[in-house]
C-alpha cells in the first residue's frame, strides 16, 4: 500500500481551477497520460459522478467514480476498474486558494494487485511511474488552466 502527496501552484483564481477539475469528463484536455475521456454518468460532476478514461502510455483504461465530493474543495477519484495491475487506488483532489492562485493537491492511496510481488513493483517501477504521472497530471492542469490550450500527450515547459 502506498502513499504520497504532491502539489502545485497554478496562477488562476481557485473558482477557476475548481471549474476545470470539476468537469470530469474533460480531464483528457488536461492529463496528458490520457488520450481521450468521457462521462459515464447521468450526472457529469459531484457525488457518484463516472468517467471512462483511455490511458496513452501504457496503453489502457480506467473506470473512475467521485466519492466524498466537496463543491469547490475536493473530492477523491475511486479507480474502480482498470486493466492496470491496481487493486485500489484512491486519489484525492483538493483546491485552496493561495493569494491571487490555488494551490492544487493530489494524494493517491493504492495498493497494487499480486500481493508480495506487487509491493516489490511498487518500490522498484511502478511507485515511481504513479509519481511521475500525477507531476505530470499537475503540470497538464497548470498548462491548461494558465493559458486555455489542450495539453496533448506532453505537457509544454514553460520558459
Amino acid at each position: 500500500m502506498g502513499r504520497f502527496s504532491a502539489q502545485i501552484r497554478i496562477g488562476a483564481p481557485k473558482e477557476k481551477v475548481w471549474e476545470v477539475l470539476a468537469d470530469l469528463g474533460s480531464i483528457h484536455k488536461w492529463n496528458p497520460g490520457v488520450s481521450h475521456s468521457y462521462s459515464t454518468s447521468e450526472n457529469q460532476q459531484g457525488e457518484g459522478a463516472t468517467r471512462h478514461c483511455d490511458i496513452q502510455n501504457p496503453k489502457g483504461y480506467l473506470e473512475e467514480r467521485a466519492l466524498d465530493w466537496s463543491e469547490g474543495e475536493g473530492f477523491k477519484i475511486d479507480i474502480y476498474d482498470s486493466n492496470f495491475p491496481i487493486k485500489r487506488n484512491l486519489i484525492q483532489f483538493s483546491v485552496r486558494a493561495d493569494g491571487d492562485g490555488t494551490i492544487v493537491e493530489v494524494s493517491p492511496d493504492y495498493k497494487f494487485k499480486f500481493g508480495l510481488l506487487g509491493s516489490v513493483l511498487d518500490l522498484l517501477i511502478l511507485g515511481r511511474q504513479l509519481r511521475k504521472g500525477m507531476a505530470g497530471l499537475l503540470a497538464g492542469l497548470k498548462y491548461h488552466v494558465e493559458t486555455g490550450e489542450l495539453v496533448g500527450d506532453k505537457v509544454p515547459i514553460s520558459s
